[in-house]
């Protein structure tokens, strides 16, 4: 039986359109081979400026952690000495303290004892 002629035509055009088709996938496929090759370049160059930001903020952290303990060091320093200080008044306030109890006493008595104006 002889196959019909719009049979074989159909088949040509299927291969025909096919065959475009095929062609524009293998277009479309180098393109996007090419624009992957592009990105991973990219990439590459960002992970090293990625890097080299990383070296430069562990740089700023040590030193950042450096001062900070060198403060943390005068801060303490600073505490002692005011700690000492204030003792040291606290102390010449202790010894005194009778005095002026005894002064502030004379004061009220005189002036209890006094004349008092009018």
């Amino acid at each position: 039986m002889p196959v019909p002629s719009w049979v074989t035509s159909a088949v040509g055009i299927y291969c025909i359109i096919g065959s475009v088709f095929f062609v524009v996938l293998c277009v479309v496929a180098g393109y996007l081979l090419v624009l992957l090759a592009d990105l991973s370049r990219q990439v590459k160059s960002l992970s090293g400026k990625v890097q080299s930001l990383t070296d430069r903020v562990n740089t700023i952290a040590t030193n950042v952690e450096s001062v900070t303990s060198d403060v943390g060091v005068r801060a303490k320093g600073i505490v002692k000495l005011v700690d000492e200080q204030t003792g040291s008044a606290l102390k010449v306030l202790e010894y005194l303290a009778p005095v002026l109890i005894l002064f502030g006493a004379i004061i009220k008595i005189r002036r209890a004892a006094g004349p008092k104006r009018r």
